[in-house]
């Protein structure tokens, strides 16, 4: 197929795969593992689907509101998804201090994004997210998964662990996490024709 172009971002084929896969993890409610080698369009691909290039300055740099985030508002209510990389040996605490925050003002900014007051609808503790994408998760420690898998139960939300080839191997040493693995995801390096067309993706 032939990638179209936005802006900086290549809409691949690969792309468009992955976001047919994180609709299903996030529709399902249930854990997906996506893996493949370094450079392919991991990141960039759920980044993209967080709308997280376009929310991560307001999110980070909390503070008084603009009416020019009303376009952040309107793409993290669309997306419902919140985007995590953690640091390497990411630790539960480490892991517990940057979701928390990032937790809340996701959802502060669904609901200006949905225009509603109204008590939320979905169960504690991620609130109005529908799912959570976590790069990089083959940093985390065995604690900080098992966190994680802890939050997916009782939230009922969709969860994307993004890796390295060989992540989905380490997974099945957790089972009651890889007990919980809907979906697998292998995210392939570009076509040729994509290569001749747009060059590499960094």
């Amino acid at each position: 197929m032939t990638a179209r172009r936005h802006g900086s971002f290549i809409s691949t084929h690969e792309h468009r795969r992955f976001v047919e896969f994180a609709d299903a993890v996030r529709r399902h409610a249930t854990i997906g593992v996506c893996h493949g080698p370094a450079g392919v369009g991991k990141t960039l691909s759920a980044r993209r689907y967080a709308h997280w290039d376009l929310a991560e300055p307001l999110l980070t740099e909390w503070g008084p509101r603009d009416p020019a985030d009303a376009k952040v508002y309107a793409a993290l209510a669309q997306a419902r998804t919140l985007f995590y990389t953690p640091a390497v040996a990411g630790s539960l605490t480490a892991l517990r201090q940057d979701l928390s925050p990032l937790i809340s003002r996701v959802n502060a900014c669904i609901d200006q994004g949905l225009d509603s007051r109204g008590p939320d609808q979905r169960p504690a503790p991620l609130g109005r997210i529908e799912l959570v994408i976590i790069d990089e998760a083959e940093r985390l420690t065995t604690t900080a998964l098992e966190y994680l898998r802890d939050q997916f139960d009782r939230g009922n939300i969709g969860l994307i662990l993004i890796g390295m080839p060989g992540i989905e191997k380490r997974m099945g040493r957790y089972p009651q996490l890889y007990s919980r693995i809907g979906f697998s995801h292998r995210y392939a390096p570009l076509s040729k024709d994509e290569l001749v067309g747009w060059g590499t993706v960094s």
